[in-house]
């Protein structure tokens, strides 16, 4: 071999296999905190996956669906006088996505609901009973009575709270008052059948339900509506389906509302979620790049007469360079993947039994979310953590290999 050419490949994989287990115990403690680091990364990404596919399902399927198609200005607006006058050109659509397992025509006003003395202001729900129990889970939610019955016209379910502020039980007479599109005041009598409990304040505090047709010949509507709600098959397909509604439909008519706009408290929260990753990453990164720096600066401090063999044979200063780099990226991507397949491990340990945490249950239905947290690991996090680390082990590496190749050759091969 020409010493001009310097160590061949494989021998500067040699040489720093060989470095890391030179120095048995710091390499071991070295990943070791690594393992651990990576692992409750892992651990704590995959909480924060769980209840956030928790909180996004809980709260499409308890009153908003994944998509909303309104008349251009209603969701502002809440007047019934912006209204979609022909529902069926947008209904004939749903057919023609595979993505939709489900949608329901709905009204939406404010009003007021009285029982005996007392009064509450209401939103006024009006839906089809069938359709809607394939796009929310509300049906599912009624702990007292029953569903609203198909055909049924003054049946009525109230929310929890605004049920108990009226002081109504099953069976009262309530009498509910709106405003029609022509301005005038009209009251109607129903039939409390059932008591909605969603956990959601908002929801529980204010709801009044009613069937869409019998709200649609006393509000003297005809077949408009202001709403058409769909439910996806996953949540990953509502943007594909806003992209094609979106297409399909003209924006001066309709404006069309994913979930994520349709509550500013969930985008928050989904905002505040991405930036809780995010520092979570990045401590746990800065932690590695410190015990990765301070191992190899370690580890070069002792290895000066070695690197000055090195050059002394005809090595570049950018091979050096290279094999120093390589050493931090062999050691962390060893921590790396031993701490991901351990917090995987305990992920999948938690997965079933999830982490129980009833005790917050009251602040946890605010956040639409379940007192039992499951664990979920996922190909995004997957990435970003594994991504994370390399850019770690190379940020890490790139002050040792720097160091490296300014030391002095007469320093460095001096006697011992």
């Amino acid at each position: 071999m020409d010493s001009s050419e310097g160590l061949s490949p494989i021998t500067y994989l040699h040489l720093a296999s060989r470095n890391l287990v030179r120095n048995r115990r710091r390499t071991l403690i070295t990943l070791l905190t690594m393992i651990f680091g990576i692992a409750t990364l892992t651990l704590l990404s995959a909480l924060n996956d769980g209840w956030l596919s928790q909180m996004k399902t809980n709260f499409i399927l308890s009153y908003t669906g994944h998509l909303q198609i309104h008349a251009t200005g209603f969701e502002a607006s809440q007047n019934l006088s912006d209204r979609i006058q022909e529902p069926e050109e947008v209904s004939k659509l749903m057919q023609s996505y595979p993505e939709i397992v489900g949608w329901t025509q709905r009204i939406r006003t404010s009003g007021l609901a009285s029982v005996g003395g007392s009064s509450a202001g209401v939103q006024v729900m009006a839906t089809d009973p069938e359709q809607e129990t394939w796009v929310t889970s509300m049906d599912q939610r009624v702990t007292s009575g029953t569903w609203l019955r198909p055909g049924i016209s003054h049946d009525l379910i109230l929310g929890y709270t605004v049920a108990q502020n009226l002081g109504a039980e099953l069976g009262d007479r309530v009498i509910l008052m709106v405003q029609r599109l022509n301005g005038e005041m009209v009251s109607d009598v129903f039939f409390l059948r059932g008591i909605l409990e969603t956990g959601a304040p908002q929801i529980d505090r204010s709801l009044a339900l009613v069937s869409l047709n019998s709200a649609q010949q006393w509000l003297q509507m005809g077949d408009s509506v202001t709403d058409i709600v769909i439910r996806a098959d996953i949540h990953e397909h509502t943007d594909d389906l806003y992209r094609l509604f979106t297409q399909q439909l003209s924006e001066h008519k309709y404006e069309i509302m994913p979930w994520q706009e349709l509550d500013p408290m969930v985008r928050q929260w989904l905002e505040f979620s991405d930036a809780y990753g995010f520092v979570i990453l990045l401590v746990v990164i800065i932690l590695v790049i410190i015990e990765i720096l301070n191992t190899m600066l370690i580890a070069l401090h002792e290895r000066q007469k070695e690197l000055g063999v090195i050059v002394a044979i005809g090595t570049t200063r950018i091979r050096i360079f290279l094999m120093l780099l390589l050493e931090a990226v062999m050691l962390i991507f060893i921590g790396a993947i031993l701490g991901y397949l351990a917090g995987s491990l305990l992920v999948y340990s938690l997965a079933d039994t999830g982490i129980n945490l009833t005790r917050f249950a009251n602040a946890f239905e605010f956040f639409y979310m379940d007192p039992v947290i499951h664990p979920q690991l996922t190909q995004d996090s997957a990435v970003k953590i594994l991504s994370a680390t390399l850019i770690a082990a190379l940020l890490a590496g790139l002050y040792p290999a720097w160091r490296a190749t300014h030391l002095s050759l007469s320093q460095a091969l001096r006697i011992q």
